[in-house]
């Protein structure tokens, strides 16, 4: 399993509260594979409204964590309300509690930028490599590609925290809560059951689609993640 299936299966075991075992997730070939493992993890109902659990437990973290004013936190506020001094910091702290939370994201041009920096970082590394292996030999060439390896890593880890607004579509706080609130499909009538199973793909796409920066019409239930979406 490379880093970005590592990576896709962590998010996806924060956003729905599960543990995916590493053996189960090397059988996974496609997104509806994925979502059908989610599925088969999710807790059963417990009677009570996750939705409003959720917003209970979100206007519990914005306030102590954030210091937002509780009587402000109603599920039609504004984020960008709440947070008027911007959403960086105070939206670290609260997902370090929760990590359900969405991450920011940054514009298409960052994107852009970032990905013509890694590009660029490639190229200068690999000639890095090559002058020092062809000068002062192979273990010198060894500990250049080590060091470069680890300086990539953490710059592809780094650009992830570069965002400073919400994905589309979440702009209040009833968006976030909506988005986060946990999904049981154990139960309940055949079409519940078939409701809350099209949320979890739903969901897995979107998932997906942030985290390998694909468009989200390029991630469909039958992609596969090797061959259709470059997951390595």
């Amino acid at each position: 399993m490379g880093l970005d299936a590592v990576e896709l299966v962590m998010e996806v075991e924060d956003r729905f509260n599960v543990k995916l075992a590493d053996s189960e997730c090397s059988r996974v070939r496609t997104v509806a594979d994925l979502a059908a493992l989610v599925i088969s993890r999710l807790p059963r109902p417990s009677g009570i409204c996750p939705t409003a659990r959720t917003f209970f437990e979100l206007r519990s973290q914005m306030v102590n964590g954030a210091g937002v004013e509780r009587r402000l936190v109603r599920p039609k506020a504004r984020l960008e309300t709440l947070f008027p001094s911007g959403l960086r910091r105070p939206w670290r702290m609260l997902r370090m509690a929760n990590p359900r939370l969405p991450r920011l994201v940054a514009s298409s041009a960052v994107d852009t930028a970032i990905m013509w920096a890694t590009a660029i970082g490639v190229f200068v590394s690999v000639a890095v490599v090559g002058v020092t292996w062809a000068r002062f030999g192979a273990v010198a060439g060894v500990v250049a590609f080590l060091l470069v390896a680890v300086a990539m890593v953490s710059f592809l880890r780094t650009s992830k925290e570069v965002g400073w607004r919400l994905p589309p579509g979440v702009e209040t706080v009833g968006d976030v809560v909506r988005l986060i609130a946990p999904i049981a499909v154990a139960h309940g009538s055949p079409g519940e059951r078939l409701l809350a199973q099209q949320r979890v793909l739903a969901e897995v796409r979107r998932i997906t689609s942030l985290q390998l920066g694909l468009p989200l019409e390029k991630v469909q239930p039958e992609s596969d993640f090797v061959k259709d979406l470059g997951v390595g």
